[in-house]
């Protein structure tokens, strides 16, 4: 289900100055071994936009070049499916195109309309690949099914009304529904329960996760390089890991790190910190807990994201860690409290993940808030532009997307 983006022209994505008229929020598509392989982006217009400003094609192709602003990771390999919500379809949709792997997700409402289904049939010629969204109550003539490559439903309407198609399932509360769904054939899951315990969880602390925690007491310690490179050379996978990151896309560097030495020494030890606590969350990796090690670190790259681009650098390095430490007991099967009992972190860290309090916590808060299919954002959350709100997830899932192949 991964598709290579198309080559858009000139190589640049789109400017991203439309994002100040949506509110984003963020699902993970989850295939049968439980590996995310997309997201869905739900764009609700935001309540400010005014009349004929927010011209669908362009608010979509802004939420495109979103992923790639600021020199951050490269546009997502795997799904992209966008969901505009509130916004007219006209016949400025048919000059829009998208990478490949971007599908674009249809109200089955908007099917009543001969003159929409004309359009759709246009948008798709043009190469715009389409995921229809139909809830309880709706039907769809099986004759203009074929428009689209999946169907966004829970079982009960895919069951009555939807055949033919593949079938994306929401709506899922639970992981034994999601496990229901797959069995009743649906190709990916949309939304993961990801506040549950993964089943085979192992309860106890591996090696390499030992190894960790003892590398990140030594930083706090302010230890020796040569401390840091014996304890690395005990566990020769976390030093190809950490060179391996060092020389992904999801962190471009002008110069290739080849050995743990350089990567120390380039890094410095508060950038080699946040990469243990990424790693530590790598190192916890299983077949069911990928799509909590994926909101992980989109968490985190969202808070540092956010906190930078609003000048609060004490909140972006220590709100990385949190935001990769808010689900590892689920990871883990290890309480928060047994996790931070053997290392010492920012009170900030702790505050905002074990108590909901502290300057990082509104942050944590609006990551979270984030995820799913939440209609208002909540008023604890950290309070900045919706523009900013946006580009950061954005460019957060990216990251997260390109550290895939890593786990």
């Amino acid at each position: 289900m991964y598709a290579a983006p198309e080559n858009r022209g000139n190589g640049e994505p789109p400017a991203p100055d439309m994002l100040h008229l949506i509110r984003a929020t963020w699902s993970a598509i989850v295939a049968r071994d439980h590996r995310p392989i997309g997201v869905r982006l739900a764009l609700r217009r935001a309540a400010a936009a005014s009349d004929g400003s927010d011209v669908l094609p362009r608010v979509l192709s802004s939420v495109i070049g979103g992923f790639e602003a600021n020199g951050g990771a490269p546009f997502p390999r795997g799904l992209v499916v966008l969901a505009p919500l509130g916004f007219e379809f006209d016949d400025t949709l048919l000059g829009w195109t998208a990478p490949r792997n971007v599908l674009l997700e249809i109200g089955a409402d908007a099917l009543a309309d001969a003159a929409q289904i004309t359009r759709l049939r246009d948008v798709q010629r043009h190469g715009t690949r389409l995921v229809l969204r139909a809830t309880a109550g709706q039907t769809v003539d099986a004759r203009i099914a074929g428009l689209f490559q999946y169907a966004l439903a829970n079982a009960q309407v895919r069951m009555s009304v939807l055949t033919g198609i593949g079938w994306l399932a929401c709506g899922n509360k639970t992981r034994a529904e999601a496990e229901q769904a797959f069995a009743g054939g649906a190709h990916a899951v949309v939304g993961w329960p990801i506040d549950e315990a993964v089943p085979d969880a192992p309860g106890a602390l591996q090696p390499a996760q030992k190894t960790v925690l003892e590398l990140v007491r030594l930083l706090q310690a302010e230890a020796d390089t040569a401390d840091l490179e014996r304890a690395f050379r005990a566990e020769p996978v976390l030093a190809y890991l950490l060179i391996t990151l060092a020389n992904s896309s999801a962190f471009r560097r002008g110069t290739p790190i080849g050995s743990v030495t350089q990567a120390i020494t380039l890094l410095g030890y508060k950038r080699l910190l946040k990469w243990l606590i990424l790693l530590l969350v790598i190192a916890s990796k299983g077949s069911r807990a990928l799509p909590q090690i994926q909101a992980a670190v989109a968490r985190g790259f969202f808070i540092e994201n956010l906190a930078q681009a609003l000048d609060a650098g004490d909140v972006a390095e220590e709100g990385f860690v949190a935001g990769a430490f808010s689900l590892l007991d689920r990871i883990t099967g290890v309480s928060v409290q047994e996790l931070f009992g053997s290392i010492e972190l920012p009170r900030s860290i702790v505050d905002a993940v074990l108590n909901n309090a502290g300057p990082v916590a509104p942050f944590l808060r609006l990551a979270r808030a984030l995820e799913g299919a939440t209609e208002a954002i909540p008023t604890d959350t950290v309070t900045a532009p919706p523009a900013a709100i946006n580009s950061a997830l954005l460019q957060a899932l990216a990251a997260a997307d390109a550290l895939q192949s890593m786990v």
